[in-house]
């Protein structure tokens, strides 16, 4: 009897242990030295996001639209100053904003010609443009450095 309660332990142990090396580890797809996983890329996680959560992401068009639009404008649009590193790193995709950071609608020029998307909104936080779920305040998509050198 003692050796059939030995059996069935040593078998539990060894099938359980796969699982429980499963939550091992550091949260966020992060190794050892803090890197995200190479496997896992930014554009993927946005991606799956986008299928539910986010609900998508700014196309090619868009972009373009905006790039051409502060080409076109850049001596117009006003002074534009640079978030501190600290915060801009905290600016990504799939956050929020943090608390208390400036953030400036769109010109009404270049808004009319985006598609306009229900429940979100189009946003310029320091030299970026962000466009941000509405009513959670998920940064959906970010164009880094749109507005350098206006």
């Amino acid at each position: 009897m003692a050796r059939i309660l030995a059996a069935a332990l040593v078998l539990l142990l060894a099938l359980a242990a796969p699982a429980l090396a499963q939550g091992k580890g550091n949260s966020n797809n992060k190794g050892k030295a803090g890197k995200a996983d190479p496997e896992i890329t930014d554009n993927e996680i946005v991606r799956g996001a986008a299928a539910g959560v986010l609900g998508g992401v700014l196309g090619r068009e868009e972009r373009e639209i905006i790039h051409r639009y502060f080409n076109e404008h850049r001596n117009t649009y006003g002074k534009v100053k640079p978030l501190p590193p600290g915060i801009r790193r905290k600016v990504a995709r799939g956050g929020t904003l943090p608390p208390g950071i400036a953030k400036q609608v769109l010109p009404d020029g270049l808004h009319r010609q985006l598609p306009q998307r229900d429940g979100y909104d189009y946003n310029v936080v320091g030299t970026d443009v962000v466009l941000i779920e509405r009513a959670t305040n998920v940064i959906v998509d970010i164009l880094r450095d749109v507005l350098v050198g206006r």
